[in-house]
């Protein structure tokens, strides 16, 4: 008889036990569903949102308003010349809506590229400190244009492809221009060393400063020790590099957050490119959710089996015919359409002709320079 109790205890034992262990499966299941598809969720509106970040970018470039000419401003006080166009957003077949990125007072400020200028055509303007400011401006000119090229040319596409497929590879080029600026910050810094030779005569403490070159048989003391600070400065390029080489990568970051900073017109009303993002999400909203659809189904079948997966692609069909009363898979409607405009980029012109990129190496002042050193 006790033999009979002990086996019916250890039966119900075993029964609760599978109950309990069943009980936290199906929430272990739950959750797993339920962080997998909050998780796909975070990850598609984040991806849609750099899309539209990038695509301001690309309609940014296509303006040419961005700072890429060394002879303009705001590297110099010569204006230049900017085509005003308008460019498509939102595309519906032949139809868009236009946005404008003007270059007007809003988009024109440069806060740190504004403060070098005002150094360099200030009176007591140092040859040292525009050593260090001719290589920032020049790596800053130098990431302004890969923009400004690389996105123009992206523009050309289609824009549901720039929207779905391009993140991966401007997130590639970025990485890319990343070893472009590091050999091209190693040049800079043995060829700005032209400032060595020169000296600012200027000391009337008005207007702007007078330049002349210098010689190492000057017999200005001040002279030698500018020589012997270069002495140390090559010295230190040839052993202790690495320290300096955070700047190629902090200005390639500065350069993209700047484009963030842009502002433009959309539907005569005032945008910016995270005002943007909101209007990606509604004109994709379509895409977005059969994406958010596929992983709800896809994390169903998986973590709760095929009943739930069964049930889950049943209430996404009856969301998809209107059943429950939900819009989610209908289109917003579109408004402020146009015929199409060409996506070519704006023409730019400079009072001062700008120079090919090998041009800019070894033609105009610093060029000058560094073949007058030569023959010296």
């Amino acid at each position: 008889m006790s033999d009979s109790n002990n086996d019916t205890s250890a039966i119900d034992e075993k029964r609760k036990k599978d109950k309990l262990n069943s009980s936290t499966n199906f929430v272990s299941d739950i959750t797993s569903f339920i962080t997998f598809v909050i998780g796909a969720i975070i990850i598609i509106l984040l991806y849609f949102s750099s899309s539209g970040l990038i695509l301001f970018i690309c309609k940014l470039a296509q303006s040419n308003i961005l700072p890429t000419e060394p002879n303009c401003y705001p590297y110099t006080s010569n204006q230049p010349d900017i085509e005003q166009i308008k460019t498509n957003i939102f595309t519906d077949k032949q139809m868009s809506m236009k946005l404008e990125i003007p270059n007007d007072g809003k988009n024109s400020k440069y806060g740190i590229i504004g403060m070098f200028k005002n150094y360099k055509e200030k009176s007591d303007s140092n040859f040292l400190a525009n050593f260090l400011i001719s290589i920032i401006e020049s790596l800053m000119q130098f990431n302004y244009s890969i923009i400004n090229s690389s996105m123009s040319l992206l523009n050309t596409f289609p824009e549901s492809v720039i929207i779905g497929v391009w993140p991966p590879v401007v997130l590639f080029v970025y990485m890319f221009s990343l070893l472009l600026n590091v050999v091209y910050f190693i040049y800079l810094w043995f060829a700005n060393m032209y400032w060595f030779f020169k000296t600012n005569t200027n000391v009337s403490g008005e207007g702007k400063p007078k330049w002349q070159d210098v010689h190492l048989i000057s017999v200005n003391p001040f002279n030698w020790i500018r020589w012997w600070i270069a002495f140390w400065l090559v010295i230190f390029s040839l052993f202790g590099f690495v320290p300096l080489l955070f700047i190629p990568f902090i200005i390639p970051l500065y350069c993209i957050i700047s484009c963030l900073f842009y502002k433009g017109i959309l539907n005569g009303n005032t945008v910016s490119p995270f005002s943007l993002i909101t209007e990606i999400l509604k004109h994709y909203k379509v895409t977005i959710v059969v994406l958010i659809s596929f992983f709800v189904i896809s994390a169903a079948f998986s973590n709760l089996g095929p009943l739930a997966g069964m049930f889950s692609i049943i209430t996404i069909l009856l969301i998809y015919f209107g059943k429950f009363g939900f819009n989610i898979f209908k289109p917003i409607p579109e408004m402020n359409l146009s015929p199409l405009v060409s996506s070519e980029q704006a023409d730019k012109k400079c009072s001062v002709p700008s120079k090919s990129f090998l041009g800019s190496f070894f033609g105009g002042e610093k060029g000058d320079n560094i073949r007058k050193g030569v023959k010296k």
